[in-house]
């Protein structure tokens, strides 16, 4: 019995320095209240009306590549409704616009600001969860929404 208590309390260990490595490495990336409330200033929109390209796979009149999420990646922008359409930048972020479903489908394209990411969801899920994600949860307001 003792041996299954060290292994579980090696195990533990382990577990506790990896989750103590991972905060350590994407802290500096968690942005201040302002930069964070402030970020969708950033939020670039499509030009012009997208083109189908491939799976889901959009280009925009400046040539621009935009993916739009599946269902599952979509969740927190309610996929019933809306499609999202993420697109990347060099420097890590991304820009998300969102578009009601039943505008899409008919053609219409009118693309609202869903949020700008300091490091894309698809590309750096780490980062991402530091920068975008958890500041959320910490500066979580009623007025949360507001941007000045």
């Amino acid at each position: 019995m003792k041996i299954i208590q060290r292994i579980f309390a090696i195990f533990v260990i382990l577990i506790l320095i990896i989750i103590i490595l991972i905060i350590y490495n994407n802290y500096d990336k968690i942005p201040s209240k302002i930069e964070h409330i402030n970020r969708n200033k950033y939020n670039v929109f499509p030009v012009g009306k997208l083109r189908h390209i491939n799976n889901d796979n959009f280009i925009d009149e400046n040539n621009i590549i935009w993916k739009r999420r599946t269902f599952f990646n979509s969740i927190l922008h309610n996929p019933f409704k809306y499609y999202v359409f993420e697109t990347y930048s060099p420097d890590k972020s991304s820009s998300e616009v969102e578009v009601l479903k039943s505008d899409f489908d008919n053609n219409s394209q009118n693309f609202k600001p869903a949020s700008y990411n300091f490091y894309s969801s698809f590309n750096y899920p780490l980062s991402h969860l530091f920068a975008d994600v958890i500041p959320i949860i910490i500066y979580l307001r009623p007025q949360y929404k507001i941007y000045n």
